[in-house]
């Protein structure tokens, strides 16, 4: 072949190879990544007062994950915390504490008056009647709340137990909270109650002010009481609210990360 013909035959192989189509790692290169899906804002819900009578165990019975907050040394205690438990909820301690303003020691309260003994002697009776606790909040408790010892001792035995702590922040002076995380304690707030005025329509109203935090801050916690209307609202409205798919209902716990 002429030293001519080589050059044709090169600038026809030349064509040739820039016509064949991009290898797999160039086309692929070109399509835009998938984006994982946003994870849902998370809410837990949390029954507090209950124990004292038969139809509180109507919350036992609820299909929806809602934490039982069950005041121990009421009648109905230990027979609730073993009806959640057995229908898979989860169960902490509304520990009764000192409010402002009341200055009488009273039996089965923490109080300012109590000595470290007679503190922890009363959180292990509590501890006793309802073993299937997994963490604790305060009933009550704007004035032991805001008291720096007892709320170390509280966090100590907390810590001991491996139980996490709710401050329900009745006070805006609680330094619980606060004590319990330099402890180490899985710990966090409540940000809304559900039914300070316990009808169907307020109540639908701080669900969505709750909706909009957990939007906020990935998270949000809610506490309601035992009324009529928070009872009816968890077993009709709210299945319905959460069938949407804006939130995720968990339990508390799965809120709070544990410490190794």
């Amino acid at each position: 072949m002429t030293r001519s013909g080589f050059a044709g035959f090169g600038i026809l192989f030349t064509a040739l190879i820039m016509t064949l189509p991009a290898d797999a790692d160039t086309e692929t290169s070109s399509v835009p990544p998938v984006e994982e899906p946003k994870p849902l804002p998370r809410i837990a819900i949390v029954i507090d007062d209950l124990g004292h009578h038969q139809d509180h165990f109507a919350y036992a019975d609820l299909e929806l994950p809602v934490t039982l907050a069950i005041m121990p040394f009421t009648p109905k205690a230990e027979a609730l915390a073993q009806r959640a438990t057995a229908h898979g909820h989860e169960v902490m301690i509304h520990m009764p504490m000192q409010p402002e303003h009341h200055d009488r020691q009273q039996q089965g309260q923490l109080d300012r008056f109590d000595t470290k003994a007679q503190f922890i002697a009363t959180l292990s009776a509590a501890f006793s009647r309802l073993p299937q606790a997994q963490g604790l909040n305060n009933h009550q408790g704007s004035r032991l709340t805001a008291e720096q010892q007892p709320m170390q001792w509280l966090m100590q035995e907390l810590e001991s137990r491996q139980l996490y702590f709710l401050d329900s922040r009745t006070t805006t002076a609680t330094v619980a909270e606060t004590l319990a995380l330099k402890a180490g304690l899985p710990a966090v707030r409540r940000h809304v109650f559900l039914d300070n005025e316990p009808t169907a329509e307020a109540i639908l109203l701080e669900w969505h002010r709750l909706i909009t935090l957990a939007e906020q801050q990935g998270f949000a916690v809610a506490i309601g009481h035992p009324y009529p209307a928070t009872l009816e609202f968890l077993q009709k409205k709210l299945p319905q609210l959460t069938a949407q798919g804006s939130v995720q209902l968990v339990y508390l716990s799965e809120l709070l990360p544990r410490a190794n």
